[in-house]
């Protein structure tokens, strides 16, 4: 559980790191084409090569979700980073998954019980406090980079929401391999179209990060998943949705210097209040299924 807590809240550092020396989302796509072409291979030598054959529905959900999480999803988080968004408060804004997650349940007339909606409030009133008390407090964070980054958690929001509803295969390995192929293409259709240089003309610090997304936080993050879905309960499983965001903030302060100040405080606890709430309510009410607990920065 451990290694799923730093690998996955270390992914906003080392995207940051990457970002700061190639444009965001062509190093998303370096990224995924890499990661996910290691991750179709080890779902062969797990399973064979039946593991990676697919039916057009599947195909069709895989599409979707790859879209959504990773190549929107991720591709966002990127950009918002490179608008100057602290790496941490990146990790908090993603960490409101959650409770978009119940807002579109609300949409589509779910009727939440009371102590869910209750973190959804806390929630958002720590996003508001998070943008807000840093405005207030000479802490002011990037408008543009928090709106890229709310875009973020509402793409990874609604794949997760598609991913319980359209047919995708059963091998974790296997979709995850598929999901990241599709963002490596999606992330190269959103860098022509935004006119992005490709290159690799890294530092030595800039290949460490990137290595580190490919077979840290893509490749080994995804298998200690795996396993924990089929050795860990659910419920500690989950419990990545709140410590990654703090592992994130603590990562940023270390490394990068990043200002922890009122604003991340205040709001960022709010926020990790928030989920911890929302994921136990539903788990209480037998209503986890509704609730992408597996959502990660992948």
């Amino acid at each position: 559980m451990a290694a799923v807590w730093i690998l996955w809240g270390s992914v906003y550092l080392a995207i940051r790191l990457v970002v700061d020396e190639v444009d965001p989302f062509q190093a998303m796509a370096q990224r995924y084409v890499v990661a996910g072409a290691l991750l179709a291979a080890i779902a062969v030598v797990r399973r064979g090569r039946s593991a990676l054959r697919v039916t057009r529905a599947e195909l069709g959900g895989l599409l979707v979700t790859g879209i959504l999480l990773l190549g929107f999803g991720n591709g966002f988080q990127a950009l918002a980073q490179v608008q100057g968004l602290p790496s941490g408060v990146a990790a908090l804004i993603v960490a409101t998954v959650p409770a978009w997650a119940v807002v579109i349940r609300l949409v589509v007339g779910d009727r939440p019980p009371k102590a869910t909606l209750i973190g959804v409030a806390i929630g958002f009133l720590g996003l508001a406090a998070l943008v807000g008390l840093g405005q207030r407090t000479g802490e002011a964070l990037p408008l543009l980079g928090a709106a890229f980054c709310l875009a973020a958690s509402i793409s990874w929001t609604v794949g997760s929401f598609l991913q319980g509803r359209l047919r995708v295969p059963e091998d974790i390995v296997a979709v995850a391999a598929y999901q990241q192929l599709v963002a490596a293409g999606t992330s190269t259709t959103l860098a022509i179209a935004t006119r992005e240089q490709f290159g690799t003309d890294f530092s030595p610090r800039g290949w460490m990060a990137m290595a580190w997304l490919v077979l840290a936080c893509s490749v080994a993050a995804y298998l200690a998943f795996a396993w924990l879905l089929s050795n860990v309960s659910l419920s500690l499983t989950a419990t990545h949705a709140y410590v990654n965001p703090v592992v994130a903030v603590l990562l940023g302060a270390v490394v990068l210097s990043e200002q922890v100040g009122v604003g991340v405080l205040v709001g960022g606890g709010a926020v990790v209040g928030a989920v911890v709430l929302i994921i136990g309510s539903e788990r209480r009410t037998a209503a986890t299924r509704q609730i992408p607990e597996n959502v990660a920065p992948g």
